[in-house]
């Protein structure tokens, strides 16, 4: 079974460069690599091999990051007010950009809202997409930096120089950084804590860019490695019903085989020559009609019927056929004459008749009678 391992990647700020990518093992970063190749070699060739959580981490030009506070509103009133204002405060129509509000509970703290154009998100989620990390989370790689509590800090975030003070980060590089830094302090971030901070993040993003249109499609849910597995199990299924079929089937035959050699070995107790059960059917049908007389069972059946023509007060609760060609029958009517109608005309058409109980159910009579040729 493959194992499913997390991923950062982390963009850099060349569009055309390439990006670089950890590979995380448990709550350990196990290999650094450059490009778009993070699978492992097990895994390049296998088009479901799973992919646990994914960080995609954006350069900090990518994003503008505004600080917003909104006293005497709770925390969700807050939230959706900077939001606003943030989409105010930028450049571009507001139809074209896309803003989301890093979560917090406390209300007097001011909201972080990052803002970028929607264009670039679909280019990114797009990119996700080709590259088999559909799911990832974006996070703005300013947020990866812990803030100072006063001054600013600077920190490498892959291949980016990001800093930040308490209330704005920017990209090192930038040409007004100079000039917003000032005379500040700038203390230096460890590369560990930044290895440590991408590794929370992967867990808990500090503010996720999937949101809105943006956000992840539930039908991760049946991604292709799950359909494969269902499919899989459905075949089980399937194969698992024709096996029973199959066994069923099998016993039937057998069965069958059974009830015919019976068959075969009682007929030949009348007819030595009888070799199959077709023919043994066929003559016992004729023995039977042979003694019953007027075409078996049918025939008497059909004589039967006729004579109850006489009272339609008679009615016909049972019929069972014996193996001398008898046949037992029970009759039920209102009043013994009434049977004795339908008697009498049995017996006027050639039948013998012998009538073996008459009883009394409720407010009918019930005759048993037996009828031979």
């Amino acid at each position: 079974m493959s194992v499913a391992y997390d991923y950062i990647i982390l963009l850099p700020p060349e569009r055309e460069a390439p990006p670089l990518w950890y590979r995380v093992d448990g709550d350990r970063i196990a290999r650094r690599g450059k490009g778009t190749d993070w699978l492992p070699p097990a895994h390049e060739e296998d088009s479901a091999a799973p992919v646990g959580e994914v960080l995609l981490v954006l350069p900090p030009h990518a994003t503008t990051l505004h600080w917003i506070a909104c006293p005497g509103m709770t925390a969700r009133q807050g939230a959706t007010a900077a939001r606003l204002m943030a989409l105010e405060a930028s450049i571009g129509e507001g139809e074209g950009l896309h803003a989301v509000v890093a979560a917090h509970d406390d209300a007097e703290a001011p909201h972080v809202v990052a803002v970028t154009s929607q264009s670039a998100m679909a280019h990114w989620v797009d990119w996700c997409e080709v590259h088999g990390i559909g799911h990832a989370s974006i996070v703005p790689a300013a947020l990866l930096v812990p803030a100072p509590e006063d001054g600013f800090v600077r920190a490498s975030v892959g291949t980016a120089d990001v800093v930040r003070g308490s209330n704005t980060a920017f990209a090192g590089d930038e040409a007004m950084a100079r000039l917003i830094i000032g005379d500040a302090p700038v203390a230096d971030v460890p590369a560990d804590s930044i290895d440590t901070a991408l590794l929370r993040a992967l867990d808990e993003p500090p503010l996720d860019l999937r949101q809105g249109s943006f956000a992840r499609r539930s039908g991760r849910l049946f991604d292709r490695a799950r359909w494969t597995r269902i499919a899989v199990m459905l075949g089980g299924i399937v194969l698992a019903s024709l096996l029973i079929s199959l066994i069923a089937i099998l016993r039937l035959n057998t069965e069958a085989s059974r009830l015919d050699a019976q068959t075969v070995a009682l007929a030949r107790t009348v007819d030595p020559t009888v070799s199959d059960p077709a023919a043994a059917e066929n003559r016992v049908a004729g023995l039977l009609a042979a003694r019953g007389g007027r075409g078996g069972f049918t025939g008497t059946m059909a004589g039967l019927m006729t004579a109850m023509q006489v009272n339609p007060n008679v009615v016909l609760t049972s019929v069972n056929q014996g193996a001398d060609g008898s046949l037992r029958v029970q009759f039920a009517a209102n009043r013994a004459e009434e049977i004795n109608e339908v008697l009498i005309a049995i017996q006027e058409a050639g039948w013998r008749i012998s009538a073996n109980a008459v009883q009394q159910r409720g407010a009918r009579l019930v005759a048993d009678i037996m009828v031979v040729r």
